[in-house]
Parts: C-alpha cells; sequence; structure tokens
C-alpha cells in the first residue's frame, strides 16, 4: 500500500514538473508573440504618422507657393491704374496665377487659386479652390496665364460659399464681362469681370467659368485640420504668412 503511493506519488510529481517545464516556454513565446505584434503595430503607426505630417508640410508648402504666385499676379493687376480702382471696389477676388491650359471645350484643363474677400474693408486671407475650367470665350489654342476674376456683387461672393461645383456665367444668373474688352459701362454692371495678362486667352466679352471647387487638402494645411469654409471666407482664420498678398491688393 506504502509502494503504491509512493509511486502515485512520483508519478504526480513527474507529470507536474514536466507540465511546468513545457508551460514556461510556451507562455513566455506567448509572451513575446505579443510583444512583437506590439512593436510591430507602433512601428506602423509611427511609420503611418511621418507619412502624414510628411504629406501635410508639403500640401502646406504647395499651398504657400501659390500663396506666393498670388502676390506677383495681384502686383500685375494693380499696374493697372483702371484695374486696380475696380478691385478697390470689390467685394472680393478670385486669382489663378497659372492657368493651365486654355481651349475652346467645356471642362478645360485649369489649376489653382485663392479667394480673397473684403470684409470691413479689409480682405480675408485666403481662401483655397481648384479652377476647373473656362467654359466660354476662351481661344482655342491660347497659352496658359495669370486670370482673375473680380467679384462685385455679393451674391457672386456668396457663391464661393456653398464650396463644390460652384459656376460663374450666365447660367448661374451671373454677368461676367472680359475686362479688355468691355466697355467702362458695362464693367459698372457685371457681377463678375475676368481678367487675363495672356493676350487671346478671352476671346470675346463673354466669359464664364464652372467647377470651381474648395480645396480641402489646401486650405487645412494651411490653416490647420479644422478650418472650416465659411470660417474662412468670414475673416476668422488666419496665417500671418498671408499678409503680404493682403497688402497687395488695393484696400
Amino acid at each position: 500500500m506504502t509502494n503504491e503511493t509512493g509511486t502515485k506519488t512520483a508519478v504526480l510529481t513527474c507529470a507536474l514538473a514536466l507540465g511546468l517545464s513545457l508551460g514556461v516556454p510556451m507562455a513566455r513565446a506567448t509572451d513575446d508573440t505579443g510583444a512583437n505584434a506590439k512593436a510591430n503595430a507602433n512601428a506602423e503607426a509611427e511609420m503611418t504618422g511621418s507619412i502624414t505630417d510628411a504629406q501635410s508640410a508639403d500640401a502646406k508648402m504647395e499651398a504657400q507657393e501659390l500663396v506666393n504666385d498670388a502676390v506677383n499676379s495681384a502686383g500685375q493687376m494693380t499696374q493697372d491704374e483702371k484695374l486696380s480702382g475696380l478691385l478697390e471696389k470689390a467685394k472680393g477676388v478670385y486669382i489663378v496665377p497659372e492657368f493651365g491650359k486654355a481651349a475652346a471645350v467645356v471642362g478645360g484643363q485649369g489649376g489653382a487659386g485663392v479667394l480673397l474677400v473684403r470684409k470691413d474693408g479689409e480682405w480675408t486671407d485666403p481662401a483655397f479652390y481648384n479652377f476647373g475650367g473656362i467654359t466660354v470665350g476662351a481661344q482655342a489654342g491660347a497659352s496658359g496665364g495669370t486670370v482673375a476674376f473680380l467679384l462685385m456683387s455679393d451674391e457672386a461672393v456668396n457663391a464661393f460659399k456653398t464650396g463644390n461645383k460652384l459656376a460663374l456665367n450666365a447660367e448661374a444668373g451671373f454677368t461676367v464681362v472680359n475686362y479688355s474688352k468691355a466697355a467702362a459701362g458695362t464693367l459698372g454692371e457685371a457681377d463678375v469681370i475676368g481678367w487675363s495678362d495672356t493676350k487671346g486667352l478671352f476671346a470675346g466679352a463673354s466669359v464664364g467659368v464652372s467647377n470651381i471647387d474648395w480645396d480641402d487638402d489646401s486650405n487645412r494645411s494651411y490653416y490647420g485640420p479644422e478650418a472650416d469654409l465659411s470660417d474662412i471666407i468670414a475673416g476668422k482664420a488666419q496665417n500671418d504668412d498671408a499678409d503680404e498678398l493682403k497688402s497687395a491688393l488695393p484696400g
């Protein structure tokens, strides 16, 4: 009876020892696997964050380059005394420093532009929009250049508040005239005055644009992730790097 009990005890002790000897490495392996997975997840998150930060920095740099180009465009516009006088009366201005490709077709390639609105006698900081194309009045084969649209009515400014797929043309209910072709009296009746530094870009007095879209990436990289369209247009968003552009436009 004693031998039997001793044998059972020995077997139990061996089994327990074997179980412990096997269990500890398995637990360690499980822990190691979890640690590796966590480390990999952290590394991936860190890499993703770095890529996002880099993309945001690039977007902000591109937005600032557009603002700087718009400063040069504003300088060109103010060299014309009559145009400068119209800018003083304008309620807003949409500047596209580099119109990509002029074509006498609907949806011609456009470019990126900035909108500034006169608020309480001061220009707001720029809001960024992508410009789809000139719909009418574009001369086929004309090279690209700077284009700008002076917004002479509240309705024209309000159109930009919709943010997407807005149009400045007769179909949208606006009187849009070509600065270089229109008589002084006609300019006074316009909702929008189109101007370009490129000869032949606008073939006639009838000018219209469409597919102007709010540029989320540029606006949020320039003002922060919470940038809101209405706040920028209302002058509630600010970036000191835009001061030169505001100063370049007639007060």
